[in-house]
This record gives C-alpha cells, sequence and structure tokens, in this order.
C-alpha cells in the first residue's frame, strides 16, 4: 500500500537545505572502520549523502584518484569527459572531480556553456570521439541518478562509453578506500585548487550541440515533426532541460516543457510511493502532475535527473517500463530493418519480451542487473535494444551502428513520439495486442527485511539451498542464480513456474532484499506469489544459517 503522502506535493519542511548538505560534503570525514562509509560501487556507481558521511569530498577524491591511476590498465590515456547533474551536491563533487584530473595532469572536457551534462551524453561524447582518436577517452559522471535531493554518487565510463564492469569497479573501489585509509596520515591526493587549474587543463565541449544534432541518427525526427504529435515534457529539473529546448527549437516540435528550472531541493517534486522524494520517473506517484495533465496532449514523457531512464504517460496512465520496452523492440526491429540482432533484457525483466522474441526468431540475451551487462553488446551491435525493469534503455542508430552504451532516457522518450507520429495515436496502447496473443502479465516488486549476513547468503545463494516445490500452488519449473547469457552470477535467485517468476537479490546499501515477480494469474496472483517468495527464500536463509 501507497505512503499517505506519496503523490502528493512536497511539504516545506521536508525540502533540504542545501548549505547544510554542503557544509556537511566538505566537513566530514569517513570513518573507516565504519563500513558503511567505505567506498563502495553498486550497480551503478558509488552512492550516498554528506551528512551521514557516506558522499564527501574525500569520497570524491579518493575515486577520482583512483581512476586516474588505473585508467591506462583500463585502456584510457586521453581527456576524460566529465558530466553532471543537478542535485545539490553533484556542484561541489564537479569541483573535486575537476582538481584531483588537474592534479594528474589529466584533461577534463567540460560543457562550453558551462551546464548540466546529462549521462547519454557523456556516454555519446566518449564515442563519438574515440571513433576519430587513437588516444582514447573515458567519462566521469556525477550523479545518485533518481535518488532524494540530499544524495550524491560518481560512477566510471570505460573507453567504450558505458558504465565499467564489475573488475573495474572493484578495482576503483579498493583503491579508493586505500587513499582513504591513508588520508588521516598524509594528504595522498594529487590535487590542484580550482582557482589554480590551468585553462589549457580544462577543454571546452559542446556536449548538447553535437548530441541534438545527431539525433536524427538514431530516431525519425522527420516523421515527429510531420505528424506533430503535442508532447508534454517533464524535465524534472534535471541536467538535459536545456537539452529538450534545444531539440525542440532545432527540430520544429510541438513540445509544452515543463519543470525545467534549476532547482536543488526538487521542491516541485509530488511524494514516491514511500513517502520520499524522489525523482524516478518511472512511478505514477512522481509523474502525478504529468497525469493530471494528460488530457491536454496527446503523450507526456519525462526523465530522472541525469537522465538515463524515461517516463511515458499516454491517456490511460503512466506506461510500464516492462511494457514500453516490449513496444519499443516490436517498433524498432519492424522499421529498422536490422539483421543478425538481439534483444537484451535483465532477468528482472518481464517475459513478454521472450514470448513476442521467439514468436519472430529474434534471440534474446539476458543478463543481471545493471547496464554495464549491455554495454559491450550494444557497442558490438550484438543486440539492436537492450533495457531494464526500471526504466532505463537505449538502442542502436538506424543504421544498426551504436548510438549509446549507457540508459539515454532522451532517446526513449523520443523514440515513443516516433511510434505514435508513425502509427497513430493508439500506438502506445500496443500492450492489448500482447495480451492477446501472449497474455497479460501483472508485474511488481516488495522489500524485505534482511539481515547483513543473510544479504551475503542470499547474493552467493545455492539453488539447492530452496526446497520448496510449488508457488502458490504452481509448480516450479526452474531454480537458477546465473542469467541466461554468459551464465553470469544474478547475486540472488530465480524461480519460475509455468504461471509465472519471482527474484530475490539483496539491496546493495539497505539491511533488506528486493523480490521482483511477475504473474500471468491477475493482480491477485502477483500478491501471492510476491508473498510465497518471501516465504521461499526467507526458509533458505533460515535453513542456511541454522545449518551453520
Amino acid at each position: 500500500m501507497a505512503h499517505a503522502l506519496a503523490g502528493t506535493p512536497v511539504r516545506e519542511q521536508d525540502i533540504i537545505d542545501i548549505q547544510t548538505i554542503v557544509d556537511a560534503y566538505f566537513d566530514n570525514v569517513p570513518d573507516m572502520t565504519n563500513p558503511t562509509q567505505l567506498v563502495s560501487f553498486g550497480t551503478s556507481g558509488h552512492r550516498g549523502t554528506s551528512v551521514d558521511g557516506t558522499f564527501t569530498d574525500l569520497h570524491v577524491a579518493a575515486i577520482t584518484q583512483a581512476i586516474c591511476d588505473g585508467r591506462k590498465q583500463f585502456g584510457a590515456m586521453g581527456p576524460v569527459f566529465v558530466g553532471q547533474d543537478t542535485h545539490a551536491l553533484s556542484q561541489p563533487a564537479l569541483v573535486t572531480v575537476l582538481e584531483v584530473l588537474a592534479g594528474n595532469g589529466v584533461t577534463a572536457m567540460v560543457d562550453c556553456d558551462m551546464d548540466f551534462v546529462p549521462t547519454p551524453s557523456v556516454s555519446r561524447a566518449i564515442i563519438r570521439y574515440n571513433i576519430q582518436h587513437d588516444v582514447k577517452a573515458d567519462g566521469i559522471i556525477i550523479t545518485p541518478s533518481h535518488n532524494p535531493p540530499d544524495n550524491g554518487g560518481i560512477k566510471y565510463n570505460t573507453i567504450i562509453g558505458g558504465p565499467a564492469d564489475t573488475v573495474v569497479t572493484k578495482w576503483i573501489e579498493m583503491r579508493a578506500n586505500e587513499y582513504l585509509t591513508a588520508y588521516c596520515e598524509s594528504e595522498n591526493f594529487k590535487r590542484i585548487s580550482v582557482d589554480n587549474i590551468e585553462p589549457t587543463a580544462q577543454v571546452p565541449y559542446d556536449y548538447k550541440g553535437l548530441y541534438v544534432e545527431e539525433l536524427s541518427e538514431v530516431i525519425n525526427m522527420e516523421a515527429i515533426k510531420a505528424a506533430g504529435p503535442k508532447t508534454l515534457v517533464d524535465t524534472l529539473g534535471g541536467s538535459g532541460a536545456s537539452y529538450w529546448k534545444a531539440i525542440k527549437e532545432r527540430y520544429g516540435l510541438d513540445l509544452t516543457i515543463i519543470h525545467d528550472e534549476y532547482d536543488p531541493t526538487f521542491s516541485f517534486m509530488t511524494y514516491d510511493h514511500d513517502g520520499k522524494v524522489r525523482m524516478d520517473c518511472s512511478s505514477p506517484y512522481v509523474m502525478k502532475s504529468v497525469i493530471n495533465r494528460i488530457g491536454d496532449f496527446d503523450l507526456a514523457v519525462g526523465n530522472d535527473p541525469d537522465y538515463d531512464r524515461y517516463g511515458i504517460v499516454v491517456s490511460s496512465g503512466l506506461v510500464s517500463a516492462n511494457s514500453f520496452l516490449t513496444m519499443a523492440a516490436r517498433y524498432l526491429f519492424t522499421t529498422r530493418g536490422w539483421k543478425n540482432k538481439g534483444i537484451g533484457k535483465t532477468v528482472v525483466c518481464t517475459t513478454m519480451i521472450d514470448k513476442w522474441a521467439a514468436s519472430v526468431e529474434i534471440p534474446v540475451f539476458e543478463v543481471p542487473v545493471g547496464f554495464k551487462y549491455f554495454s559491450q553488446l550494444l557497442f558490438d551491435g550484438v543486440i539492436g535494444i537492450g533495457g531494464e525493469e526500471s526504466a532505463g534503455a537505449s538502442f542502436l542508430k538506424k543504421d544498426g551502428t551504436v548510438w549509446t552504451t549507457d540508459k539515454d532516457g532522451i532517446i526513449m522518450a523520443l523514440l515513443s513520439m516516433e511510434i505514435m507520429a508513425v502509427m497513430g495515436k493508439s500506438a502506445l496502447k500496443m500492450a492489448d495486442d500482447f495480451a492477446e496473443n501472449y497474455g497479460e502479465p501483472r508485474f511488481g516488486r516488495i522489500d524485505a527485511p534482511c539481515k547483513k549476513e543473510q544479504k551475503q547468503i542470499l547474493k552467493q545463494l545455492n539453488a539447492e539451498l530452496i526446497t520448496a516445490t510449488s508457488v502458490d500452488g504452481d509448480p516450479i519449473t526452474g531454480i537458477r542464480t546465473t542469467s541466461m547469457y554468459n551464465n553470469m552470477p544474478i547475486d540472488g535467485v530465480r524461480v519460475e513456474t509455468d504461471k509465472g517468476w519471482f527474484v530475490a537479490r539483496p539491496s546493495g546499501t539497505e539491511d533488506l532484499y528486493k523480490i521482483y515477480g511477475e504473474s500471468y494469474k491477475g493482480d491477485l496472483g502477483l500478491v501471492a506469489l510476491l508473498t510465497a517468495g518471501e516465504e521461499i527464500v526467507n526458509a533458505a536463509l533460515n535453513g542456511k544459517i541454522d545449518a551453520e
């Protein structure tokens, strides 16, 4: 059940104090005896808050120094493309990153307009640069994605433009923590004060201009302009607000753009499902103000602060990421003429994708949770589109070559306009067609409490610990702890029946685990499946602990 505040405007008492969190960013020193204050890369970089000492100037300096130490062995000896979103902590973190890069003699590619730079624009810039140069560039993106306004985050993108894989992030994590541990003994970062950085250490780069101009290579902009769908764009105060303005002007689209002013408090937001302020454009509660206005538009779209997620709203409401990913795949493979391409999905994405793909003989590449698993597949053109249930996706250019290898919420939003322009206003209701042919699944997620030792057990769970033989009366047909593609660990367990499936994975930041599930038995069936899933996983965890 949603929180009482879900979907309502943020109250004044819940608006963050910018000065307090920025002061804490510079003043707080992480306690290296406290595991929660160590550098820790999750599925998408290191995240935390300054007030609790998990995201500070020292964290960012140590991570950047570690990247400088290792980037040569990661294949990068050229400049670093630097992007940042509109979270309050992203601005002081940007200064930290630039100071450490300058101290290490690494050239930073900074926005020529001193504007914010979204995640997909950094990925695109790396790919664009490296096609033209033998000495390769990489990237640093300062963002905690859709997380609450007081959060900060930083991630590293490699020379192929996408998020670093686990081997690289573990190396950076270990190196950064070594720097933090040694910090009390000596100042060991190579760093130049921002006021003393030589102008040559920072090269202005036209991120926005180049990205916007190239959009016609990946999206049928002519069709959108010709059909002219009346579209409401909620920028959610994010890093791509000026990109939408440029897109409107460059391509002559009928866009009404809202929430495009910089407000790091995000005071214009509505509360998410749990009563927290979270800029998740795939949440109907976050997108409430847009949903309320959809009657005046053909379509509405939104993006999170770093623009690696998308939200699509039609007359019937918010389109689920699972539904749109399936629609997008069908449309792209129907219109692009791609040959010998597959579809990428994570282990917690809908099986609707598998059913449709099987019907048209397109291979599916199922990977663990994390867009980094799609990066090489997109770069090599093995998959035409790769997407997550959490509304992160990207796809190839029209000619079947790489666009971005990180999530791109802008092109996904534009693709919804293209689909409507080419196929008509009812096109985004294609879910009805899928339901008729393949069934109508219900997808959901719940969280369950989980102690640290239990989280570690779940992450490395042996499938044999699952002793149940059925889920909600349906026989279990499969139990696995690895992905279908390359048998990679999914850091949890997947249990399947003929009527649905669930996946249990530990949270990287909280004492809980997440249970994702999909049921072809309706809403009540989904509730029963998730409830049974929690019972089955708890029994396995408790049985393991009792045995020890």
